[in-house]
C-alpha cells in the first residue's frame, strides 16, 4: 500500500486489504525542512509507540506533557481541575522563554485591553492570546492525538522564534478526558496486527454509551453557556482568565466527510456576532486552505455547521471578543476506515488536524495587529450598543426558593457578568421583586452581548434551520420570575455580586416540636425528602392546603408540603432534630415547628388528606437505542443533585427485572423493541399493582403502542403544503424540510398546580423546553392532563406555523392511573442539558408523590 507521507502528497486514499500497516513516522506529520531540538522527549519516548499506532490513553497524553515541561523552557503546566472521574485537567501555557518569565504581567496588559479606557500597554506591544482545544468529543480522538504533536512542535521546533515571541498559546489537549478514555479503550482493544477498514467491523461500531461524552454521557460541546460540569467550569475559568483572542475546536464528523472549517452558514450567524468576527474568520480560512490545498486535501467552508447557539466551543468565543473556528475531520472511527473515498487511516486524520493547528498559528501571527484591534473594539462598542438598547438590563429572584437564584448567580459569576443586588422594591409585568432576594443585570457593562444572549427572548431569525437550539434564555431555563428593564436607575442597584454561595435554610429553635413542617416550593425539598425517607422517617405530604399555627406565626402549608409528625416515628426526637438541622443547613430549607396537631383553618395534621409517602426506588432503561444524554441528565440529576441512588438497568438485561424491586421505572426517548411482550405483560401487570411508569418525550409513544395507556396524537408535520400548486422545486427539498425541524425552542404551558405531579408551583405558567414533534391531545379524563400548552405558547426560538398550529393546547403532562398504580408522561425532557431547573420538580414529583395520585374518571 501507498505510504502515508505519499498518500498526503497525492491527496489519494488507497484502497486496500486488512495488512498490517507501519507507523507513521514522526517525519511524516511535521512539516519539512524544520529542525527539532534533539533534546526534548519525542511522542514515542513515553509513548512507545508512534502517534496514531495506537489510540492515545489519557493517562498517556498527560504523562507526555508533563514529559515536554520538564524538558522544555518554552512550556508551563498547570491543572486546572478534574473530571468527574477524577482525570486532570491540563493546560500548556507556551511562549518563548522571555515571555513566560513575565507571564502575569502579560496576562494583565491583556485582560486590559478588554477594558475600555484602562492604561494598558500598546498593542503593538501585546502577544497573542491563542487557545487550542482538542476533542471535546472524546471518540473524535484525532484531535487529542494531534496534540501530542502540536505541543512537540511548539517545544522544540527552531525557527518559530517569531511565534513564540508575539503569542502566548493556551493548549488544551484533552477538553473531555473521560470521553477519550473511554473510547481509546474501546479502540485500542479490537486492534490487530491487521487492521480493518470494514465499517461494520467492532471496532467502528462503539458500545452504547459512547466515548463522544462526559462521565454523566453530556455533551461537553454543548455547555459553554450552561456550565453545569466540572469540565466545562475549568475551561471557562481559563478563557476569562487570559480572553484568548482565537480559539479553536477540533472535532471529527462522519467517515465519508471530507474536512471543514468555518465560517460556517453566514445566514444562520448570530445576530450579536459582528460582522468583523465573520472577516476575520474568513482570513483565517484562507491560510486553512492555502495549507491543505499544498497537500491537496478535499475540504469546504461555509455549509453546513452553524455559528448561533453560543454554547459551543466555537461560538461561545464569538461573544467575547474572540475569534472561535470550528475544524471536522473525517472519522476514521478506529485505526483504518473505508470510506466513499477510499480507505484511509488514523494517522490521516490526525495530520489534518495537525495541518489547521500550524495554519491557525500562522494566520493569526500574520493578522496580529487586526485580532488585537477586534478584540479591543469589540468591549468598546458594548457602551455605545447598550446605551442604544430599548432594554437596559434585567431584574430576577425568587424569594420562595433562593437556591436556584443562587445557581443562577453561580452562572453568570463564571461568565463574568456584572451582577448587583436590588436596592428597592421594583413592580414590573405585575412582578413584584423585593431587596434580599432579586438581582439586576444592566446592560452598560462590557459584556453587554453575552448578557443579551443570556436573558433574552428572540422569535425572528434570519434563517429557518439550525445546527443546534434556537433559544436558551436562562431565567425562563431556571423556573425564575424576571423582567426586562426599560430603566436601570441608580438607586435600584445595590452591591455589586462578587461571590456568591448556597443559601442556607432557617430551623426553629425550642423543644420538640409535635411535628416539624416545610414546604414542597424549595428546589432541594425533594432532597431533604429523600434524607428523611432514606433515615425510616416517616413523612406525609399535604394534598390539601392549610393554616399551620408554628412557632414562627401562622403560616400557609400549600400543596406538597412535607409534614414530619414525630408522634409516629420510630427514630428519637434528637435524631430527627439532628436530620432536620441538616436538612435546614444543605438544603436550603426553611422548616417550621408544629407544636399542635390542630390548625385554626383547614385540615389538621391528622387528616386522611395528609397522604404518607415511600421511599422512591427508580429504575431507569438505559443502553442500545436509549437517548445517552437524556438517560445521563437524569442519572446526574438523582446522583448529583439529589443524592438519589438510581439502578440504570440496560435495554437487554430489562427481561431479567424483577419489578416488584422497584417502584418507579423510567423511559426517556429512545427505541424499545427489544423488550419482550411477555415483559411488557409484566410490566403492565406491575403497574396495575401499584407500579409507577414514568415515560418522557418519545417513550409515550411507546407506552401508547403497548396500549398502557389509551392516547391520542395529532398527525406530525413533514413539511410545508404549497399553497397553490403541488409543484415544489427541487433544490428547496432541503431548506423546506429543514424549516420544520422543532430544533428547541421554550413554550408556555398551563400547570395545575392542584396536581401532585405540579406540587411545588406557585404559578400556572410554566416555561418548558421542546425539541422533538410529538404532539399528544389532551386525554380524555378531565383531571389528566396536569400541564397543557397555551394558545400562544412561544416565548422564545423558532418553530414552523404548522408546528404552531399542531401544538397550541396539545398536552405536555399527563397522569392516567392504572389500577393501584399510574403512567406519568412528560412530553419533554424536564432536565434539558441538565440546566432546565425550572422543571426538575416534575420528574422528582413523579418520584415522591406518583402514588398519591387519586382515581378521578368521572
Amino acid at each position: 500500500m501507498m505510504r502515508f507521507a505519499s498518500l498526503l502528497a497525492a491527496g489519494l486514499l488507497a484502497v486496500s486489504t486488512a495488512a498490517p500497516v507501519p507507523a507513521a513516522d514522526l517525519a511524516e506529520y511535521l512539516p519539512a525542512g524544520v529542525e527539532y531540538d534533539p533534546a526534548i522527549p519525542i511522542p514515542s519516548s513515553v509513548l512507545g509507540y508512534e502517534v496514531g499506532e495506537w489510540h492515545v490513553r489519557h493517562g498517556q497524553l498527560v504523562q507526555y506533557m508533563y514529559t515536554l515541561a520538564r524538558a522544555s523552557d518554552r512550556i508551563q503546566i498547570e491543572e486546572t481541575g478534574r473530571t468527574y472521574e477524577q482525570r486532570p485537567l491540563l493546560l500548556l501555557t507556551i511562549s518563548s522563554p522571555a515571555n513566560l518569565a513575565r507571564l502575569d504581567a502579560i496576562r494583565r496588559d491583556h485582560v486590559a485591553n478588554t477594558r475600555p479606557g484602562s492604561n494598558s500597554t500598546s498593542l503593538e506591544q501585546q502577544p497573542l492570546i491563542l487557545y487550542m482545544g482538542y476533542s471535546v468529543h472524546g471518540n473524535e480522538p484525532s484531535g487529542s492525538n494531534a496534540a501530542l504533536l502540536v505541543a512537540y512542535h511548539l517545544a522544540a521546533a527552531s525557527g518559530i522564534d517569531e511565534l513564540l515571541d508575539n503569542a502566548v498559546i493556551l493548549l488544551d489537549p484533552s477538553l473531555n478526558p473521560d470521553g477519550l478514555a473511554r473510547f481509546a479503550h474501546w479502540a485500542n482493544m479490537h486492534r490487530g496486527k491487521n487492521l480493518v477498514a470494514d465499517p461494520l467491523h467492532r471496532e467502528h461500531q462503539e458500545s452504547w454509551p459512547s466515548g463522544r461524552t462526559n462521565h454523566y454521557w453530556f455533551d461537553l460541546n454543548r455547555d459553554w453557556l450552561p456550565l453545569q460540569h466540572p469540565e466545562s467550569r475549568a475551561r471557562i475559568r481559563t478563557f476569562h482568565r487570559w480572553k484568548p483572542n482565537v480559539l479553536t475546536d477540533f472535532h471529527e464528523m462522519e467517515s465519508n466527510a471530507t474536512f471543514f472549517f468555518q465560517p460556517g452558514v453566514l445566514s444562520r450567524r448570530h445576530p450579536l456576532t459582528p460582522e468583523a468576527n465573520v472577516d476575520l474568520t474568513r482570513k483565517l480560512a484562507g491560510y486553512h486552505a492555502r495549507a491543505l490545498d499544498e497537500k491537496r486535501l478535499l475540504y469546504y467552508s461555509e455549509e453546513r455547521f452553524d455559528d448561533f447557539y453560543y454554547g459551543k466551543g466555537s461560538t461561545y468565543p464569538d461573544v467575547n471578543g474572540c475569534i472561535g473556528i470550528l475544524f471536522e475531520q473525517a472519522s476514521s472511527r478506529g485505526h483504518r476506515r473505508q470510506s466513499i473515498h477510499g480507505v484511509f487511516d488514523f494517522p490521516f486524520t490526525i495530520r489534518n488536524q495537525l495541518i489547521t493547528s500550524l495554519s491557525t498559528f500562522r494566520g493569526a501571527l500574520e493578522n496580529r495587529g487586526e485580532l488585537l484591534t477586534y478584540q479591543r473594539r469589540f468591549y468598546e462598542e458594548a457602551s455605545d450598543l447598550a446605551r442604544n438598547d430599548p432594554v437596559k438590563g434585567y431584574v430576577f429572584g425568587d424569594d420562595r426558593d433562593l437556591a436556584r437564584t443562587h445557581h443562577l448567580l453561580e452562572i453568570l459569576h463564571l461568565h463574568q457578568v456584572e451582577v448587583y443586588e436590588l436596592a428597592r422594591a421594583v413592580e414590573q409585568d405585575g412582578l413584584r421583586f423585593e431587596p434580599g432576594h432579586a438581582y439586576v443585570v444592566p446592560h452598560q457593562q462590557l459584556q453587554y452581548r453575552l448578557v443579551k444572549a443570556l436573558f433574552e427572548t428572540r422569535q425572528s431569525f434570519a434563517d429557518s434551520l439550525f445546527y443546534d437550539v434556537s433559544t436558551w434564555t436562562l431565567p425562563l431555563a431556571m423556573g425564575l420570575p424576571y423582567s426586562e428593564l426599560k430603566r436601570v436607575s441608580e438607586d435600584m442597584l445595590g452591591m455589586r455580586v462578587d461571590s456568591t454561595s448556597m443559601p442556607q435554610g432557617r430551623f426553629p429553635t425550642g423543644p420538640a416540636p409535635y411535628a416539624y413542617a416545610f414546604s414542597w416550593r424549595y428546589y432541594y425539598a425533594p432532597r431533604a425528602l429523600h434524607r428523611l425517607l432514606q433515615s425510616d422517617v416517616r413523612a406525609r405530604v399535604v394534598t390539601r392546603p392549610f393554616k399551620a399555627p408554628t412557632r414562627d406565626g401562622l403560616i400557609d402549608l400549600d400543596y406538597g408540603s412535607v409534614v414530619v409528625p414525630l408522634g409516629i416515628q420510630e427514630r428519637s426526637a434528637g435524631e430527627i432534630e439532628q436530620l432536620i438541622r441538616e436538612i435546614a443547613r444543605s438544603d436550603a430549607v426553611n422548616v417550621h415547628a408544629l407544636d399542635t396537631g390542630l390548625t385554626p383553618e383547614g385540615v389538621d395534621i391528622g387528616s386522611p388528606s395528609m397522604r404518607p409517602l415511600q421511599l422512591p426506588k427508580p429504575l431507569l432503561v438505559v443502553g442500545r437505542g436509549v437517548s445517552t444524554t437524556e438517560v445521563g441528565g437524569i442519572w446526574h440529576l438523582l446522583d448529583q443533585r439529589f443524592d438519589i441512588e438510581l439502578s440504570m438497568i440496560d435495554v437487554e438485561n430489562f427481561n431479567r427485572v424483577d419489578f416488584d424491586d422497584y417502584t418507579h421505572v423510567i423511559l426517556v426517548n429512545g427505541s424499545y423493541d427489544a423488550l419482550e411482550e411477555r415483559r411488557v405483560e409484566e410490566l403492565r401487570r406491575w403497574v396495575r399493582a401499584g407500579g409507577i411508569l414514568v415515560a418522557t418525550k418519545g417513550a409515550v409513544q411507546w407506552v401508547d403502542e403497548k396500549e398502557l395507556v389509551d392516547l391520542e396524537f395529532r398527525s406530525d408535520v413533514a413539511r410545508e403544503t404549497a399553497a397553490d400548486s403541488a409543484r415544489l422545486p427541487y433544490a428547496e427539498h432541503q431548506r423546506r424540510r429543514g424549516a420544520q425541524i422543532l430544533s428547541g425552542a421554550i413554550f408556555a404551558t398551563q400547570l395545575d398546580v392542584t396536581h401532585p405531579l405540579a406540587y411545588g408551583y406557585r404559578r400556572s405558567l410554566l416555561p418548558v423546553f421542546r425539541n422533538h414533534r410529538i404532539f399528544l391531545e389532551p386525554v380524555k379524563n378531565p383531571y389528566g392532563t396536569v400541564a397543557q400548552y397555551t394558545q400562544d405558547p412561544l416565548l422564545s426560538g423558532y418553530v414552523s406555523t404548522p408546528n404552531l398550529r399542531k401544538l397550541r393546547g396539545s398536552a405536555a403532562v399527563v397522569a392516567e392511573r392504572v389500577g393501584s398504580g399510574a403512567v406519568l408522561l412528560l412530553l419533554d425532557d424536564p432536565n434539558f442539558r441538565t440546566f432546565w431547573y425550572g422543571t426538575n420538580k416534575l420528574l422528582m414529583n413523579a418520584l415522591f408523590f406518583g402514588s398519591v395520585i387519586r382515581r378521578t374518571e368521572e
